[in-house]
């Protein structure tokens, strides 16, 4: 969800003052704005009109615990800092045996910790860097990935189950799609064969919630790789620092691992500040 593309990277490298005074808050406003849009969609149009009494309630129940990880997630990934400067007075200078892992940013005229590098929008280093994200508004690294992580699968499921009703609601009432691959087609051919019917807002909101979930789908595509080998954005298939499925998600999420699911509230503390990495062990 949040690729930052080639120009998207010129622009922040030539003026990331003003790329952070435009572009963070427009982004986020996008998120927002597709939040409530769904969720006034889901909750007050289409659920009704799909579930029964007692399905209604489970849904609003189900749905809301949806949108309140979500959001959860966004805000503590937004608030939760993985700068360098996070690190104590102490850990911030490498032990004699590891000085040869750690380098010198030419930015900040200091060390950093392996797995530690620059960011020209957060103007400081990233422990554990993975990649800054324009929506959230911060660097994804060591202190907050597991709310980006949480973010864009509860993102990719909430858009899933949004498509789904609204497939359920269309055929309940009497619509129908062609083969599935040809669906994208299908839709926009309704629009514009039936421009005054009455059904183009289902088949927009259908449009709409298929191209909203390419972005946070691919993100958690990208996230689910990098928990698997606990690598980075950047060096994706990177497996230095794999140390198995169970103590990679311990790293990214914390002691409570997978758990995390339930709520970005749920205190799951790190094995480390991020600044000392164990590495795979050689065959």
């Amino acid at each position: 969800m949040c690729y930052v593309n080639r120009f998207c990277q010129y622009v922040a490298n030539r003026c990331p003052r003003r790329f952070v005074q435009i572009v963070h808050p427009l982004s986020a406003f996008a998120v927002l704005s597709c939040i409530a849009f769904f969720f006034s969609l889901q909750m007050f149009y289409i659920a009704p009109k799909v579930f029964n009494d007692l399905g209604y309630k489970l849904y609003w129940i189900f749905f809301t615990f949806i949108t309140h990880n979500i959001l959860g997630n966004m805000m503590a990934c937004y608030m939760t800092s993985s700068s360098v400067n996070t690190l104590s007075k102490d850990s911030r200078c490498p032990a004699p045996e590891e000085e040869h892992l750690w380098h010198k940013c030419e930015v900040c005229k200091k060390l950093s910790p392996p797995r530690s590098w620059h960011c020209v929008l957060c103007n400081s280093c990233t422990l554990r860097r993975d990649h800054h994200c324009i929506f959230i508004g911060n660097c994804i690294g060591h202190n907050n990935q597991r709310y980006f992580f949480w973010f864009t699968f509860y993102s990719t499921l909430g858009l899933l189950i949004s498509f789904a009703t609204l497939c359920m609601y269309v055929l309940q009432n009497g619509g129908h799609f062609k083969k599935l691959s040809f669906l994208i087609v299908d839709l926009i051919s309704q629009i514009f064969s039936q421009p005054h019917s009455g059904n183009n807002f289902e088949t927009l909101a259908l449009l709409l919630s298929i191209s909203a979930s390419y972005m946070p789908g691919f993100m958690l595509a990208y996230q689910m790789q990098i928990l698997r080998q606990n690598s980075s954005y950047y060096k994706i298939f990177d497996c230095t620092y794999d140390l198995g499925f169970r103590k990679n998600c311990q790293s990214i999420m914390g002691q409570r691992g997978l758990w995390t699911f339930v709520s970005p509230l749920l205190k799951s503390p790190l094995p480390h500040d991020g600044a000392r990495w164990q590495m795979k062990k050689s065959h």
